[in-house]
């Protein structure tokens, strides 16, 4: 069984990748998102899902240590134009997220 994590999964293009993933019965496919854009009805029912935001590295760190994923797909970040310019400083944030998916890939 591979194991596969996509960050962000409950937004639109991870969890189109999620649903495509999740139809090979070699993969199991975990989703993690803080569901501050996403939404819980877009993720497949065949899915596991943690609620976790990828900027917090004590979370992510537990979920990553637990699960050894295989691969990672990482989509978890602020979208919009809009939600950008009102909060510019959640984008310096995002960073931290991508760098703790790094560290711990």
């Amino acid at each position: 069984m591979i194991n596969i994590l996509i960050t962000g999964g409950a937004g639109f293009v991870g969890s189109n990748l999620a649903e495509k993933l999740s139809e090979n019965d070699h993969y199991n496919v975990t989703i993690v998102d803080n569901l501050s854009t996403g939404s819980k009805d877009k993720i497949p029912h065949r899915c596991n899902f943690i609620k976790c935001d990828v900027n917090n590295y004590n979370d992510i760190s537990q979920i990553m240590l637990k699960y050894k994923f295989d691969y990672v797909f990482h989509y978890a970040a602020i979208v919009g134009v809009k939600r950008t310019q009102e909060s510019p400083i959640s984008v310096f944030e995002d960073i931290k997220g991508f760098d703790n998916i790094m560290m711990l890939s």
